[in-house]
């Protein structure tokens, strides 16, 4: 079949078109469409780099909120020590009750007997001790407080007592390893008192929990002089470790 010259044209021009569809207008179709994936893909990682770069600026402040934290909260265990087994427990209470100041009042004030009884290690809860006013109350006394600050303005200083004795109430008691740890030892009454408020006021993890008294009158009558003022017993120690806190390390 032979075509005439239109013919030729327009199938030159078809073919031309089909060239271009297929190997120009499909491929830049297919390109712009990549484009357009890859731009949203840009836009998903560049939301997630800044998420990134935001984190990486808050490290210093989070690494600075840990490290304020830590030096608040490592005085709560300096307090304490860790945990030992019951020889060490034993060399511990000889050491320290063969030391300043637990002797201050004279040689033989305070003075341990016998062999130390320590009990295996178990949990128990370190108690917060405080006071509790007594606050009177009555219906005609609770009308009267419209403003809801009539002991504020009333009693000043029973109010900061109540108020102290809320915020108390609300910590919570913390559990730790404790030990009980049993002492035979002669004393005089003045130099045990000393020990107990020895104990208090350097806020050791140790608490007097007992005492026995073998002569209430502290040999008041007795044909040894030397044992004047003095009375054997055994005095009974709760004795509380804790894990000290571990100083934060960032290099990991």
């Amino acid at each position: 079949m032979k075509l005439s010259y239109r013919e030729k044209v327009g199938l030159l021009i078809v073919v031309v078109l089909a060239v271009i569809i297929v190997f120009v207008a499909w491929p830049i179709k297919t390109i712009k469409a990549n484009i357009k994936a890859h731009k949203a893909e840009r836009d998903t990682v560049q939301v997630q780099y800044d998420e990134t770069q935001r984190k990486i600026a808050e490290i210093p402040v989070i690494e600075g909120n840990i490290n304020a934290m830590y030096e608040s909260s490592k005085g709560l265990s300096d307090k304490f020590v860790e945990h030992m087994e019951n020889i060490e427990v034993i060399h511990y209470f000889e050491n320290l009750l063969n030391k300043e100041p637990y002797k201050k009042s004279g040689k033989n004030d305070l003075e341990v007997t016998g062999g130390l009884t320590v009990s295996n290690a178990g949990t128990g809860t370190i108690p917060f001790y405080y006071y509790s006013p007594d606050v009177i109350t009555y219906p005609i006394l609770e009308a009267a407080d419209t403003n809801n600050n009539l002991l504020e303005t009333t009693d000043k200083a029973l109010y900061d007592k109540t108020q102290k004795a809320l915020a108390m109430s609300e910590f919570e008691s913390q559990t730790v390893e404790t030990r009980t740890v049993s002492v035979p030892m002669k004393f005089k009454k003045d130099a045990l008192l000393a020990l107990e408020d020895e104990l208090a006021k350097n806020e050791t993890g140790i608490r007097i929990s007992s005492v026995t008294i073998d002569d209430y009158t502290f040999n008041y009558v007795t044909e040894i002089p030397e044992d004047k003022g003095y009375s054997t017993g055994t005095v009974t120690f709760e004795f509380y470790t804790m894990q000290q806190i571990q100083k934060p390390d960032f290099s990991k």
